[in-house]
């Protein structure tokens, strides 16, 4: 089968990419043709259907002093005419026998379902967060959880400044939530793949096509992990991990308050982003010296640095659709303390595969921190729970499985 999978990058992005990269492979193993379709980047990964992608969105560039430019950025973010026409011609081109969405909004934008839909074409929508519920997609606002967008009341945004805490960024958001609401391509999708439980009952909640709601956890290529046991080097030192973008959804700031508190246990933080400055002058300011920011590592490196680590730590205060930093520590028997919110307990089941504590709660988290830094037997036993529970719950067969009850052609 040629199967059309379509994101909004082609190269490694976050979570999103490494289900698509992930889903791809197991597509190609079950000798089926991949054709992608995404956005130019000089960082996507060579295809050769890249003349099909379409033109660069850079949000971060947009000249903010020019009314035209903005404009045009707006308009594309919300209804693009490219995407169509590209799309159109893709499969003009080649004969596509089904299509899976990924990462859209904003960039591809919902407008190129009519085009697939028109063609016969099956499609299946992965979800990796929360647009059509939430136009800032991530049921975050001003640092706090928000759900005040209940009932299509996309309005909220605007009022409440969501966006950014921008006005005119929160009214494009809730703009473009209305007009994908009034157009009411979602229908034209046969069924939406949600990868916990949490996510399926957030969008049941909400009332969202749930007759073409499933339940489906991803898969996962293992092998690197495997690779990363086999070739880390030995390493006699002793500290606990953070991997993530430093942003105030996933919680580092709350785990620097608690390190404040765990005195003689080493953190290295793994990534980047808008809060990296604040949090190493927070860290500088109190004295954290046991505190090392890594920055943004290689694949290979960061699979190396957990396995080394005792434990990894996830303090996400947003409604974590999945997590692959998690799965990836957890396939490494590596016990993970994380935040009681969204999909993570699932995966973190308290007191068997690692430990859990009140989102935010830093003095919680910092208990949590001493009790396993101070229990070497209780790391072990916890990391061997997780790698049993983790391989049985993100398994690439069963995911596999669960794709061809959608597409029985698979």
């Amino acid at each position: 089968m040629n199967i059309l999978v379509v994101n909004w990058t082609w190269y490694p992005s976050g979570g999103d990419w490494t289900y698509v990269e992930n889903v791809c492979k197991l597509y190609e193993q079950k000798g089926h043709h991949v054709i992608p379709f995404s956005m130019k980047d000089e960082r996507n990964y060579p295809s050769a259907y890249s003349n099909y992608f379409i033109e660069n969105i850079d949000y971060k560039k947009v000249n903010k002093r020019s009314l035209t430019a903005g404009l045009k950025v707006v308009s594309k973010s919300i209804y693009s005419f490219e995407a169509q026409k590209n799309l159109e011609k893709l499969l003009t081109d080649v004969h596509i026998d089904f299509v899976h969405i990924n990462v859209i909004h904003h960039y591809i934008t919902p407008t190129i379902l009519k085009i697939i839909k028109k063609r016969n074409i099956p499609i299946i929508w992965t979800f990796h967060e929360y647009t059509p519920l939430c136009p800032d997609s991530t049921f975050i606002s001003h640092g706090q959880v928000c759900e005040k967008c209940f009932g299509g009341k996309f309005y909220q945004c605007i009022t409440h400044t969501c966006k950014k805490g921008s006005l005119l960024a929160s009214t494009v958001a809730a703009l473009e939530n209305y007009v994908h609401k009034y157009l009411n391509y979602y229908a034209y999708v046969d069924y939406y793949v949600c990868p916990s439980v949490f996510l399926y009952e957030k969008f049941k909640a909400f009332n969202f096509f749930t007759d073409k709601l499933v339940q489906l956890y991803h898969g996962y290529d293992y092998a690197e992990i495997e690779t990363a046991k086999a070739t880390t080097p030995a390493s006699k030192e002793k500290y606990i991990v953070f991997v993530g973008r430093l942003e105030k959804i996933k919680g580092a700031n709350t785990l620097l308050v608690a390190m404040q508190y765990c005195p003689g246990v080493q953190l290295k933080i793994l990534g980047t982003g808008t809060q990296e400055e604040e949090l190493k002058a927070f860290a500088s300011t109190h004295q954290l010296t046991q505190v090392n920011f890594l920055g943004k590592q290689s694949r290979q490196q960061t699979l190396q640095i957990i396995n080394n680590s005792q434990f990894l730590v996830c303090a996400s205060e947003w409604y974590e659709v999945l997590g692959f930093t998690i799965v990836e520590a957890m396939a490494l028997s590596k016990p993970v303390i994380g935040s009681a919110i969204g999909a993570i307990p699932e995966m973190v089941i308290d007191n068997y595969t690692g430990l859990l504590y009140e989102p935010g709660n830093a003095i919680e988290l910092a208990d949590k921190i001493k009790l396993l830094n101070a229990n070497p037997d209780l790391v072990a036993k916890l990391g061997e729970n997780a790698y049993k529970h983790i391989t049985q719950l993100i398994n690439t067969e069963k995911h596999f499985a669960g794709l061809q009850q959608l597409i029985p052609s698979l």
